[in-house]
């Protein structure tokens, strides 16, 4: 059996904010639709940078290997791009709807939050599908960080980059200005996002 290497990178999860009361409202085909295309587009958008690995049913999962990425600015910019895209989907959604169904309606109730940390991960395969392995892919897709924030801030959309993300492109927690949010495994830091109509 030959091992895999370990290798460090950037680890982003993309995760739609919202999802699980927006499919207790909504016509589950159409709504099956809508999820599709606005974690495609996420996707599609973070491919500029990243690597996606996996999809779940509300969140795009992506790596980055660590040469990929060394200026902050790229990354933060790339996070901020997205959300203003996937926030201006949703208004084309709602705008150009074509039926009078609760998916199509209440489709600018979701909102869009990413993670993105730095640590050390094993790129293997299963059954021919790409798979991640370590505790640092597993924090990250975990989301246990959702309840730092929402137990201290009411953001909907938002970005949280760790300690060790930031450290690795040299940005400091003072630089970045984000509120700090600390955890059992890694302190993060945080900044709500927002999109001109929002």
């Amino acid at each position: 059996m030959t091992s895999n290497k370990s290798q460090f990178g950037y680890l982003l999860l993309a995760d739609i904010s919202g999802f699980s009361s927006y499919l207790m409202k909504v016509e589950l085909e159409h709504a099956g639709d809508i999820l599709q295309k606005l974690l495609e587009d996420v996707a599609r958008k973070i491919e500029s940078v990243f690597r996606v690995q996996d999809f779940d049913i509300d969140s795009v999962f992506a790596f980055a290997p660590e040469a990929g990425i060394v200026h902050f600015e790229k990354l933060h910019r790339l996070v901020e791009e997205t959300y203003v895209e996937f926030k201006g989907n949703l208004t084309e959604i709602s705008n150009h709807i074509t039926c009078n169904c609760a998916a199509c309606r209440e489709v600018t109730s979701l909102d869009l939050k990413f993670m993105v940390h730095f640590g050390e991960t094993i790129l293997s395969s299963l059954q021919g599908k790409p798979m991640l392995y370590g505790l640092d892919p597993t924090f990250v897709r975990r989301r246990v960080w959702k309840d730092e924030v929402s137990a201290s801030v009411s953001w909907r959309g938002y970005v949280l980059f760790t300690e060790q993300c930031l450290a690795r492109l040299k940005v400091s927690a003072d630089e970045f200005q984000g509120t700090e949010f600390d955890h059992d495994q890694f302190r993060m830091f945080g900044m709500e996002l927002k999109s001109e109509g929002a």
